[in-house]
């Protein structure tokens, strides 16, 4: 089978499993696992008492995986579960919990935000506008062959 990928799209490609790889190792360093870095990450951002759909959501984790990483961190006590409206449970952070916040996942989002800091706005908004539009045109073209099958 014969298939020749666009330089510049390989590029991209690997660029992202780069990013993919870097957080993977910030995870590892902080003795947490990626699911649960992401889930941090989401409640640093989300603030405290989210819910596990607005962590779905946010850090692009399924479903399963997310209900399956909470569960670990409250027999770890970094997290409990408090009821919600009806049947919905909110995350919040134990005592530990926020230590690992504070020292594993705080200094790592400040440091990725000053990267940001740094850049113009003009390259800021041109990396979320050029992202989008590749997002944008990639699902119109799996939607497109979804229909075809």
């Amino acid at each position: 089978m014969e298939f020749r990928q666009n330089e510049t799209l390989r590029e991209f490609d690997r660029l992202n499993r780069q990013i993919d790889g870097l957080y993977h190792e910030i995870a590892v360093a902080r003795g947490l696992s990626d699911s649960a870095y992401g889930i941090l990450q989401a409640m640093l951002v989300l603030g405290e008492g989210c819910t596990q759909t607005a962590v779905c959501r946010y850090a692009c984790l399924n479903k399963q995986t997310v209900n399956s990483s909470v569960r670990r961190m409250v027999q770890d006590g970094l997290i409990e579960l408090r009821q919600g409206e009806g049947r919905e449970m909110r995350m919040h952070l134990t005592v530990q919990g926020e230590r690992v916040m504070r020292e594993r996942v705080l200094p790592v989002e400040r440091a990725e935000s000053e990267v940001f800091d740094e850049m113009s706005v003009e390259d800021r908004q041109t990396i979320l506008r050029l992202v989008n539009r590749y997002l944008d045109s990639f699902r119109r073209k799996i939607d497109e062959l979804e229909a075809a099958r």
